[in-house]
């Protein structure tokens, strides 16, 4: 009943703002955007996307050589594709991430190792968006934003480790966490590679919304991007279906600032799923 009510939750924040979408923008300029796009910039957006996910199968081959297990990045690889195609169907991008915590476990034999390098696959990703957001939010907000963000960052890093320490001490399965935890702080030759791919990873996204943009004839500002991107990967985590509604309604408050209008920021918003979706669907081919 539980998992019933919250997924009924996750519908109705997408249903809802879509529907408040649809009901203060002008549907048919988006539409017009829509059947007018350039499919080029869409094929470019694919290339990046596979890109990043490339080098996202890089970091998490780096992040379980720290716990000295050893996966084909191809494997990996086709893992994030498959869990791409979770994502279309399970609340949250977190879908694909319980996919792949799953199958690597049982492809390695360890599910608590598998669970760590997921987590750490997108909590390094994390760590290094809100550094890069950094930059942008004091553009935005000044030197409070700055002092904020850098505050949060700092606690939680601060906290990992001591709150760890304490649970692993209660539950059993925590305990290999713990472990792995250790190994990748020790490993830094590892651990320095997976901050560098978090970065190219990121550039590599924030691209591909870059390029979307540029096929409604929008060159978005340096600060733009990185003031704004970060804010957008982050709606992603909100309560939905694979961003849907959310993602939109993100991009129309968000660029707004830039001089872009409503109508465009969701169009391009919309492209982001068609990429996406057709990524997806290989992850499902690849399923079959």
């Amino acid at each position: 009943m539980g998992k019933v009510f919250k997924t009924l939750i996750r519908v109705g924040i997408s249903v809802s703002l879509i529907s408040y979408l649809l009901y203060t923008q002008d549907f048919e300029k988006i539409r017009l955007g829509v059947l007018s796009y350039n499919p080029i910039f869409i094929i470019f957006a694919l290339i990046l996307l596979l890109s990043g996910t490339l080098v996202s199968s890089l970091r998490w081959q780096a992040i379980l050589s720290t716990s000295k297990v050893h996966v084909k990045v191809i494997d990996l690889f086709k893992l994030y594709i498959k869990g791409y195609f979770y994502n279309n169907f399970l609340p949250t991008q977190m879908g694909g991430d319980v996919y792949k915590s799953v199958s690597l476990g049982n492809i390695i034999k360890d599910q608590a190792t598998a669970l760590f390098s997921v987590f750490m696959d997108r909590f390094s990703g994390l760590i290094v968006l809100l550094i890069i957001g950094l930059f942008g939010i004091s553009s935005m907000y000044g030197v409070v934003g700055v002092l904020a963000a850098t505050a949060i960052l700092v606690i939680g890093l601060a906290l990992y480790f001591p709150v760890l320490n304490l649970f692993s001490k209660k539950i059993k399965f925590l305990n290999k966490f713990k472990r792995a935890s250790d190994l990748f702080v020790k490993d830094k030759k590892n651990g320095s590679m997976v901050i560098l791919y978090s970065f190219l990873v990121q550039m590599i996204s924030f691209a591909t919304s870059y390029v979307l943009f540029m096929g409604m004839g929008i060159t978005l500002p340096l600060w733009g991007v990185f003031a704004y991107m970060p804010i957008a990967s982050l709606s992603l985590l909100i309560p939905s279906f694979n961003g849907f509604g959310t993602q939109e309604t993100v991009y129309a408050f968000l660029f707004n600032g830039v001089g872009v209008t409503s109508e465009v920021s969701i169009t391009v918003s919309l492209m982001m799923h068609v990429v996406r979706l057709t990524v997806s669907l290989i992850g499902g081919a690849l399923l079959l």
